[in-house]
């Protein structure tokens, strides 16, 4: 008889909420197959089997809250009892009235019909058909729904109101209130920046040699995913005691959703292709954008990226626990000494911000000149 646990969906949640259940008591499961969806302050993420066989008990009923890590149903053989102790959990502690999930694509009726032309698009565009909810005839996934999913968010348009008006926070904007004013608050942060020339990387992924389509994006965390493997104090967790070096190195993109932010984790980045990275890239930000996270990895280092909306520079905030979030902008045309000649080169600017606990300024400029390195003459796999 095997536990199917409450998934760690954060490193500061204790619980999470069951959403909905997607199989009943009885009903056989295989391994890998999603049976729950819950809910933390922050996102829904899909509870999967990990092993065959059949949903014997269910813990707890839909909008009920379990701690994380712990057991919220049991998977057996048919007929198999299960232990006393295993029949209840600890008693469950009401929660508030759920937001509905996102509808999960396909979570189980097969593969969605697509027209080839939406196909043939969505193998240009990078966009994961699995994700898509059709506007077809019949849920037919068509081209204006890929068009749609490849299209760059637009910047929030936030009119003035009528007269003075209080928005509450909701659940996302609180939370996010509450770890960036610790952050800020208790981390002493330094920041420094550095100028990378992208003229060539962003030609090279353009083109055909580049074999799938890749983004700015995917070439910085493929080029940090490497760099942290020498770097190891900027892929931890600090405290006030300890550095906690990770042998992982998760990345998290920081990814505009509604109101507030998600970072979707890429795990074992360090061990992904440019390839691997860009397709586990697309996936996880827009199951973000539909406030599902598809890992549930601890991060440990951080991406955020405001050059889409032509930002030339900034200086984020640290996701603690971790020691350093690196900041992404703009790609813009500028006039830079060009060997012993001036010439107009497509710069941009990176920006890494680090816990002073645990990282000094010589390392971190050690870092960022080594993926300085790696964007401008190592970024091919």
């Amino acid at each position: 008889m095997t536990p199917v646990k409450m998934p760690q969906v954060g490193q500061d949640i204790a619980a999470a909420t069951i959403i909905e259940w997607l199989k009943a008591e009885g009903d056989p499961v295989s391994a890998g197959e999603v049976v729950a969806v819950v809910e933390s302050e922050k996102a829904s993420f899909e509870v999967e089997a990990d092993t065959d066989g059949v949903l014997l008990k269910r813990l707890y009923a839909a909008g009920e809250e379990g701690k994380v890590l712990e057991p919220i149903a049991w998977i057996g053989r048919p007929g198999e009892r299960i232990p006393e102790a295993a029949e209840a959990p600890p008693a469950p502690t009401p929660a508030p009235a759920p937001v509905p999930a996102a509808p999960v694509a396909a979570a189980a009726g097969g593969r969605p019909a697509v027209s080839p032309v939406a196909r043939r698009l969505a193998a240009e565009h990078g966009v994961n058909l699995s994700t898509l909810a059709g506007t077809g005839p019949g849920g037919r996934i068509v081209k204006a729904d890929v068009l749609a999913a490849a299209a760059p968010a637009p910047p929030p348009v936030d009119p003035l109101p009528a007269a003075d008006t209080e928005v509450p926070f909701d659940r996302m904007r609180a939370t996010i209130a509450r770890r960036l004013t610790r952050a800020s608050q208790t981390v002493p942060h330094f920041s420094i920046a550095i100028d990378v020339d992208m003229t060539e990387a962003n030609r090279w992924r353009k083109s055909p040699a580049a074999g799938t389509k890749v983004t700015v994006t995917d070439l910085i965390i493929h080029a940090t995913a490497r760099a942290l493997r020498d770097y190891a104090r900027l892929n931890a967790i600090v405290d006030e005691t300890k550095l906690t070096l990770r042998s992982r190195v998760n990345i998290g993109v920081a990814t505009a959703v509604g109101s507030g932010l998600l970072v979707p984790v890429i795990a074992d980045a360090h061990t992904l292709s440019l390839a691997g990275i860009a397709a586990a890239g697309r996936a996880a930000v827009e199951a973000a954008r539909r406030g599902v996270l598809t890992s549930t990895a601890a991060g440990t280092f951080t991406i955020s990226s405001l050059g889409m909306y032509g930002v030339t520079r900034f200086t984020p905030i640290i996701n603690a626990p971790q020691c350093a979030i690196l900041a992404v902008a703009a790609i813009t045309p500028r006039v830079v000494p060009v060997g012993e000649a001036i010439g107009v080169r497509q710069m941009m600017t990176l920006t890494l911000a680090c816990d002073h606990r645990a990282i000094d300024g010589p390392y971190a400029a050690a870092f960022l000149n080594r993926l300085k390195t790696a964007l401008e003459k190592d970024y091919r796999p």
